[in-house]
């Protein structure tokens, strides 16, 4: 059989080719030895283009920003692409004129990310899980519905790793266009092993998929066991402008008239009503302070410098390239169950908007543009606390802190923001608790397994997959 490729050198790249690896490209990065070794490696699995496992592929639909509005159909972007799922805290919204068969999404399509720079990505594909309401996908997404007898969670999971990556990679080399047209897609290869190891390694995206479903569902019932003690306050309606007479005992050291708007005003009046025990902030915690921003890698080590872009949902997301790379100052480093948000955005009504409690216990460093907080346990539940700051009642009162010709927020501001101190039984706190752990561990396994699908991928194109695993006990088989 005739040799299909001789690498000559690496860097730079020079290698010989035969007929069957040349393509209706002449430039020669699409011949890049790193691209060729990749089709080489996959063809020797076993694989198939990806057009000849596809039942429907189609393109996203691309509505006008003018369209955007609060009430309609949730349109995905790529932004929503993560960990190889959709995040739907965050999308926008579009008319329901915009939902048709061909931009509807079902539960198990598998997105891909076409356009933009971060088309290789890792995040640039994801799998569609079990959503709650008509779902839309806008342009610079290609959607794949793969036929029976192929796993799509699977195929999800190859699609993450480089010998997919490098093939979009390959395909916009030397365009100047970060776009995979269909062509390109269809023509994919995807390795195709046995429909045992299919199955093995989608289990564990699959499991992934229902720990982070267990993670959403405590997490509403968390935040809906705090709401309805304190109640909802809706400040959106008030008018723009205010004037009031503000009698002394509520003046602070801030003399800016927007710190006294009269919605701000009516958190106060409504705690007030309710009858609440109010503390400030600052008489609950042991600490406020903003972080430091260090010199970083993208070596892991301990610790990690968490910006505003590492925010999540509840929880932290330490990014790889966010690893301190020199020595630290302990000050900084967040004790357990310390709360973060961010305390500076190019918009206003980003600030304190994702608000984050950390469980590991000094591993994480918030740079300076992240507010934490300590809670002194023996003041407060920190659990109670966090959700409390994640509520309407806490967002309002942060953004009463914002300041400055650039939008920014200082701890002695965020020290005066009024907590209710209500009644909590000790099923209810253990019930906080245990969701906010239980949660948190939830992600993180669900993290861990989707790691291990792709270095099960990784072990199987390389050849160092143990074929033992599909016969021991150890299984991350879907409990549904």
């Amino acid at each position: 059989m005739m040799q299909q490729y001789y690498s000559v050198v690496k860097n730079p790249s020079a290698v010989w080719v035969n007929r069957l690896m040349i393509q209706p490209r002449i430039d020669s990065q699409y011949y890049r030895t790193d691209f060729v070794e990749n089709e080489y490696k996959i063809e020797q699995i076993g694989c198939e283009k990806l057009g000849e496992i596809i039942e429907r592929g189609d393109y996203g639909v691309l509505p006008d920003s003018e369209d955007y509005c609060e009430k309609g159909v949730p349109l995905i972007r790529g932004t929503n692409l993560r960990d190889l799922t959709i995040d739907d805290k965050e999308v926008i919204r579009v008319p329901k004129d915009y939902l048709t068969s061909k931009s509807e999404i079902q539960h198990r399509d598998i997105l891909i990310l076409i356009k933009g720079a971060t088309i290789d990505a890792e995040w640039s594909v994801a799998i569609v899980p079990n959503i709650r309401e008509s779902m839309i996908y806008n342009g610079s997404i290609f959607r794949v519905r793969v036929k029976t007898g192929y796993d799509p969670y699977y195929i999800t999971a190859f699609m993450s790793t480089k010998y997919f990556l490098l093939q979009k990679t390959r395909a916009i080399s030397n365009t100047g266009i970060y776009y995979n047209d269909k062509n390109s897609l269809e023509n994919f290869m995807i390795a195709i092993p046995s429909p045992e190891i299919q199955k093995y390694i989608g289990d564990k995206v699959r499991r992934a998929e229902e720990l982070r479903e267990e993670a959403k569902r405590l997490k509403e019932e968390t935040e809906d066991l705090i709401i309805n003690k304190l109640g909802t306050i809706n400040l959106e309606e008030n008018r723009n402008y205010s004037s009031a007479f503000i009698s002394s005992g509520k003046i602070v050291e801030r003399i800016d008239s927007e710190y006294y708007h009269l919605k701000y005003l009516k958190i106060e009046d409504e705690l007030n009503r309710k009858g609440y025990k109010v503390k400030k902030l600052g008489e609950v915690c042991t600490r406020i302070f903003n972080g430091r921003t260090y010199s970083t890698t993208d070596k892991e080590r301990k610790y990690c410098n968490v910006g505003v872009g590492e925010l999540g949902d509840w929880f932290v997301n330490k990014s790889k390239e966010k690893f301190i790379n020199e020595k630290v100052d302990k000050k900084y480093c967040l004790k357990a169950n310390s709360i973060i948000w961010g305390n500076a955005a190019h918009l206003a009504k980003y600030i304190g908007e994702k608000v984050n409690i950390v469980l590991e216990e000094e591993t994480v460093i918030p740079t300076t543009e992240v507010t934490a907080t300590e809670p002194n346990e023996e003041a407060i539940d920190p659990y109670y606390l966090f959700i409390f700051m994640r509520t309407q009642w806490g967002y309002y009162q942060i953004q009463r802190t914002v300041k400055g010709m650039t939008a920014h927020s200082y701890p002695q501001d965020i020290s005066n923001i009024l907590v209710p101190i209500i009644d909590l039984t000790n099923e209810e706190l253990e019930v906080l608790k245990n969701n906010v752990i239980t949660s948190y561990k939830n992600e993180l396994n669900a993290k861990q397994l989707i790691q291990q699908a792709k270095q099960d991928v990784e072990d199987l194109i390389e050849g160092n997959f143990d074929m033992s695993k599909l016969d021991n006990n150890y299984t991350a088989e879907s409990r549904c």
